[in-house]
């Protein structure tokens, strides 16, 4: 904590927060590109992050009291960007997929070897 009281954002933690947006993101444009119908792909644009999202709100978040410990958490985390990655190179973008998977394990695994 700093003197005030506010925690302290480090750069591993705005990469962290990118990384969780970016997966949102790529879920909803794999979601669109994974169907041909319009209603399908608006249901699964809009289903496929707020799955995630409810995912990582329960049993991720920091404030949640269902918070899962390292290193399931980590497990998680990195199950979760790894289906994100998947769907987003099925989805016609494999090495958007690829990197994505790559830089957000890499990134929470470090996340989770500094203290809370």
């Amino acid at each position: 904590m700093s003197e005030a009281g506010v925690p302290r954002v480090g750069v591993l933690d705005v990469v962290a927060f990118a990384c969780e947006i970016a997966m949102l993101v790529l879920l909803a444009g794999a979601g669109w590109s994974l169907a041909n119908s319009t209603v399908v792909q608006v249901v699964l644009a809009t289903l496929l992050p707020v799955a995630a999202a409810v995912l990582w709100g329960v049993t991720m978040a920091p404030k949640s009291s269902r918070r899962l410990h390292n290193p399931a958490r980590l497990f998680a985390q990195t199950a979760l960007f790894a289906v994100t990655g998947v769907l987003v190179a099925v989805a016609g973008h494999p090495w958007w997929g690829l990197v994505f998977a790559v830089v957000a394990t890499a990134t929470f695994a470090a996340r989770s070897r500094t203290p809370e």
